[in-house]
């Protein structure tokens, strides 16, 4: 007979593949370097803007692909986390350790590489509430 396997191990698939929270360990990373994209992202669409509004000669409102630019990567720092601790939260409650190994260090190396640009994301979408530092543009 066999033996019954546990629910919280990573059981492997037909071709020898991880499943389960160790795979999910590797989505970590792919947040943090989606989050980075829109740090990158907010910086096109904001010099986009001071472009337009130098040419419209006044201030123009700001755009929705700011605004998307700016939430989103902060929802995938953020996102990220939130993963790792839920990650870690469920193998100590189980018994598991969906953090050891590689995709656990790939992970964890992640989370703290990405607590910079998280700080920047924070930044990022308190600063679009924030007045213009400069004041209004006049081509006069």
């Amino acid at each position: 007979m066999s033996e019954p396997t546990s629910p919280t191990a990573p059981a492997p698939a037909s071709g020898g593949v991880v499943t389960g929270p160790a795979r999910t360990a590797l989505w970590v990373p792919v947040l943090v370097v989606l989050g980075i994209a829109g740090i990158i992202a907010h910086d096109a669409a904001e010099k986009a803007h001071l472009k337009a509004e130098w040419a419209h000669c006044g201030d123009l409102p700001l755009t929705w692909q700011m605004y998307a630019s700016a939430y989103g990567a902060l929802a995938c720092g953020l996102g990220a986390v939130v993963l790792l601790v839920l990650l870690a939260l469920r193998g100590e409650r189980h018994g598991s350790a969906p953090l050891r190994g590689w995709r656990g260090g790939v992970a964890l190396a992640s989370v703290l590489l990405g607590l910079l640009p998280l700080l920047a994301e924070a930044i990022i979408v308190w600063q679009l509430y924030q007045p213009a530092p400069g004041g209004t543009i006049s081509c006069v």
